[in-house]
């Protein structure tokens, strides 16, 4: 069984980073080893994301398009230098409002191919059962 964060880490994360990569490159025009040191992820790595073959899938892109966004959003705060505590809670902001909209729940169970499940919709307050 996956628990609804190792698919955020798996899928959502990597979808999330190919679209800050390309967002730097593209619209702001940085290059691809500055978008690496900045990320703090490898040259090599950004040019997977660049071609698709890292961090791309269309299902996934289909879902949820507002993923698109938060990148470009993130991408701009990374390009003007802002602070990266307002970087990382923009990402946890998407990470939250995503699973809060019952999508992700949806995807989760499909993904595991159960009928019943909340545990995405729970939040960090909620106390599991024992």
């Amino acid at each position: 069984m996956k628990p609804p964060c190792e698919i955020v880490v798996s899928k959502m994360l990597p979808h999330l980073r190919a679209g800050i990569v390309k967002s730097l490159i593209q619209d702001h025009n940085m290059k691809q080893i500055e978008v690496a040191k900045r990320l703090g992820i490898t040259q090599a790595s950004v040019s997977q994301y660049l071609s698709s073959t890292r961090g791309e899938d269309e299902e996934f892109q289909k879902l949820f398009p507002e993923i698109g966004e938060y990148a470009k959003s993130i991408a701009e705060k990374i390009a003007s230098g802002e602070d990266k505590e307002h970087q990382v809670a923009l990402l946890c902001e998407m990470c939250s409002t995503i699973r809060e909209e019952g999508k992700f729940c949806e995807y989760h169970r499909n993904f595991l191919q159960i009928d019943e499940c909340g545990i995405c919709l729970k939040t960090s307050t909620d106390k599991a059962d024992p």
